[in-house]
């Protein structure tokens, strides 16, 4: 019997891999069997699952105190903010600490709804920022939605990403107090928009006063191979969340913007027990000292490499639309629904991620060698060209 079927929520789609443990860019289940990593615990494990030093930092610190609030003055906190605060905008110089990205799209929310007098937020189609009930407004998916309808954000609109357009809704809106973006959207299959886009989004949004949030819960913390995802399109954002491989396993979040917007949170107007614990900072700090400009360097070399090997082996496969992505953040978007495909790539000792029907998404460990990378992509596309013989 498998104890978790029985006793935990039926709120997830399970994969059929039963995870003992993992070394470097490689899980080993219950029986031994080895995966190569492409999924990376959905983002989080950017720096792969036998890091020693984050394993020393947390614990080092349980020697010393494994919880203290944010009431309370803790030298792993102090430290931890000071070293996001060197890889952070300088501009952005604030932070709220969580325990998860949803958290930290709340806190976002919150901030904008305190330092504007306008009412609507603008998010985008194919949007994902988590499914709290805040985040859910302007998460864009119905599946997520349409049961929880009566209790959302009311004032929330959706424009469509990358369309230039859509940017007059902005620009004719006198009521838009704040606007959320993902530089490139993760969970909506990854998606990358024109440069030229994104600069017309960031000049509208100073121009009418608008929050710009950019999302790099994802794709930041050198995902694209640049530390934020929104330096690839040189904007600077008001506000950015961050999220899952900041705390190198351990559930940090944070919420970074300008003391002139942070400010207007009052007193317990935003607060975690457990956010910014000092377990969590030292882990926090111990991925902020590993990620040198050399290992963002090699996430965006890797990423090439990534889609090279795949496109070809899979130019003449007439079932596969597209390869794309930046950096370790890619996605193979077939025109057949992927469920056959990935439980044959699973099968044969890969682990990747997927969106909606159709896409196979990939976000590695950035310490993924390139051998594994090579790997990965054959068995990947043996297993689409497997399938597309079949049909």
């Amino acid at each position: 019997m498998n104890y978790e079927d029985k006793y935990i929520a039926n709120t997830y789609q399970r994969l059929p891999v039963n995870i003992l443990r993992g070394e470097n860019s490689t899980l080993f289940d219950v029986n031994g069997k080895k995966y190569i990593d492409m999924m990376g615990g959905y983002g989080v494990a950017i720096l792969g699952y036998s890091n020693t030093d984050i394993k020393n930092a947390i614990c080092n610190q349980y020697d010393r105190i494994p919880i203290a609030h944010a009431s309370e003055y803790t030298e792993a906190r102090s430290n931890f903010v000071d070293k996001l605060s060197k890889i952070a905008p300088d501009y952005l110089n604030e932070f709220y600490l969580g325990n998860t990205g949803a958290e930290a799209i709340e806190a976002a929310i919150k901030v904008i709804k305190k330092s504007s007098k306008k009412h609507k937020i603008i998010a985008m189609t194919n949007s994902y920022h988590g499914k709290t009930l805040g985040a859910l407004s302007i998460t864009y998916s119905n599946k997520y939605r349409k049961n929880f309808g009566d209790i959302l954000i009311k004032d929330v609109e959706f424009i469509r990403y990358n369309n230039y357009d859509d940017l007059n809704i902005i620009k004719n809106d006198d009521d838009v107090a704040g606007l959320f973006f993902e530089a490139v959207q993760g969970e909506g299959g990854i998606n990358i928009p024109d440069k030229e886009y994104v600069k017309q989004l960031r000049e509208i949004t100073e121009e009418k006063n608008i929050i710009l949030v950019a999302d790099e819960i994802q794709a930041g913390l050198g995902r694209t191979g640049k530390m934020w995802a929104f330096e690839n399109f040189d904007i600077k954002p008001d506000i950015i969340t961050i999220g899952k491989g900041i705390g190198g396993g351990m559930p940090l979040s944070v919420t970074a913007g300008k003391k002139e917007y942070m400010d207007n949170l009052d007193k317990g107007e935003q607060s975690s027990t457990t956010g910014g614990n000092p377990l969590a900072c030292a882990a926090g700090s111990s991925v902020i000292n590993q990620l040198k400009p050399e290992l963002l360097n090699s996430v965006y070399k890797k990423g090439e490499l990534l889609r090279k090997t795949l496109n070809d082996e899979l130019n003449e496969i007439k079932i596969v639309k597209e390869i794309r992505g930046l950096g370790l953040m890619d996605a193979i978007e077939l025109r057949v629904k992927f469920l056959p495909i990935l439980m044959d790539m699973i099968k044969n000792g890969v682990l990747p991620l997927y969106s909606g029907i159709n896409i196979i998404r990939m976000l590695p460990p950035y310490i993924i060698s390139n051998d594994e990378i090579i790997n990965a992509s054959e068995i990947m596309a043996n297993s689409i060209k497997s399938y597309y013989k079949g049909i």
